[in-house]
């Protein structure tokens, strides 16, 4: 310990090679050490130093060295992060900037440097681009050991590059998905508008309809539409999906809704699902809920009118060009029979058939029943695997 105190006079040292490094060596081994990019242009604004960071960014240091700042920002951005650009879009106007542009170049030092110039650089090796934050400013290179290291006899531009690329993009996925949801809730309003309309027409013209004898009969068939479309919003609510709902589980959950519902009533009504899967937009799946739970209504009253007990399929398949949902139960009826059933709900099939370019017909089963077919909705539906 005694023989590494030092006396008055005297320099510390911290090795026996101190002495005999070149000039700058301790700081260019300090600057090549450090996680940001650092730069050094000449007067002409050409890369004279880098430090190994710029790896970072597909270049190695000596790929740079001799090369203009300009060749490595992309075009759009060159001319307004340029000194000599600027300055003479500068000399053309009529009066200078209010406030000095910030630039790439920057030879003012202390508080009139350029702070957080964002640029656009492009990366060596894949040609990308990468969002970038400069801190630049000039300084004039008196002290020898820094001339010797930077080669340079004039002011030189050195600065700092800060790759902000990942929270450019976390910012911008932020602001998409922000764009989204004021979608999606946009959306939703225009939705919930549409289905209180729909609510609003099936009550009136379930109001219309001639006969009291089986009023509570029409009031829960009313009750159990609403409550099909409301479960479209539930489905799309729990599976926080944009894209649609699944016909699968919209289909389980919506038979176990009309048996819950026509079970409060004291009937028992099973219901078979056979339903092939895939994404179905909330508007499409909630008239499909609305033509199924009116049959269903019209299978069931008139079950109860002949004392035969209900017993209901439903079917939801598609193949390369239509989609088909089939209700069946009941009574065999023929074709003349069924022409000349005139019911709320088969009005309300047809109806909604037409709008979406479908239509109703008679279909193969067990008893009544009744298919609406539609051609198969492109581009905002797709099978689940």
């Amino acid at each position: 310990m005694e023989q590494n105190r030092q006396l008055p006079g005297e320099t510390l040292s911290f090795g026996a090679n101190d002495r005999s490094q070149t000039p700058g060596a301790g700081f260019t081994t300090l600057i090549a050490a450090l996680p940001v990019i650092v730069y050094v242009l000449d007067s002409s604004g050409v890369f004279i130093f880098l430090n190994e960071a710029v790896r970072e960014i597909g270049y190695e240091p000596s790929d740079l060295l001799g090369r203009h700042f300009t060749e490595i920002i992309r075009e759009e951005d060159r001319s307004s992060v340029s000194r000599d650009a600027v300055l003479a879009r500068i000399r053309q106007a009529e009066a200078p900037p209010a406030v000095a542009p910030k630039l790439f170049d920057e030879r003012r030092s202390g508080g009139r440097m350029t702070r957080e110039l964002k640029v656009r650089l492009i990366h060596g090796k894949t040609g990308q681009t990468i969002y970038a934050s400069v801190n630049a400013y000039g300084e004039p290179v008196d002290d020898p050991a820094l001339k010797t290291m930077f080669k340079a006899s004039a002011p030189v531009t050195m600065g700092v590059i800060h790759d902000t690329t990942a929270a450019m993009l976390f910012q911008k996925s932020l602001e998409d998905n922000l764009t989204i949801k004021e979608l999606l809730l946009k959306e939703a309003h225009q939705r919930v508008r549409d289905n209180l309309q729909i609510v609003a027409s099936l009550a009136h013209l379930r109001e219309m309809e001639n006969g009291a004898e089986d009023s509570a009969l029409r009031f829960e068939a009313l009750i159990t539409q609403i409550k099909s479309i409301a479960l479209v919003h539930e489905v799309l609510y729990e599976t926080e999906s944009s894209a649609g709902v699944s016909s699968v589980e919209y289909f389980q959950r919506f038979s176990k809704l009309i048996a819950e519902s026509y079970g409060s009533m004291g009937s028992f009504l099973p219901i078979e699902v056979d339903a092939q899967d895939r994404v179905l937009d909330a508007e499409r799946i909630s008239y499909l809920g609305i033509v199924a739970s009116q049959w269903i209504s019209e299978l069931f009253r008139r079950s109860v009118s002949t004392e035969h007990q209900a017993r209901i399929r439903l079917s939801y398949r598609f193949s390369d060009k239509t989609e088909e949902l089939t209700v069946c139960g009941g009574s065999t009826l023929t074709n003349a029979e069924l022409r000349e059933i005139q019911s709320l709900g088969m009005e309300i099939a047809q109806a909604l058939a037409q709008r979406l370019g479908g239509e109703v017909r008679p279909s193969q089963g067990p008893g009544f029943c009744l298919c609406l077919r539609l051609p198969l909705e492109v581009g905002s539906s797709s099978v689940l695997s």
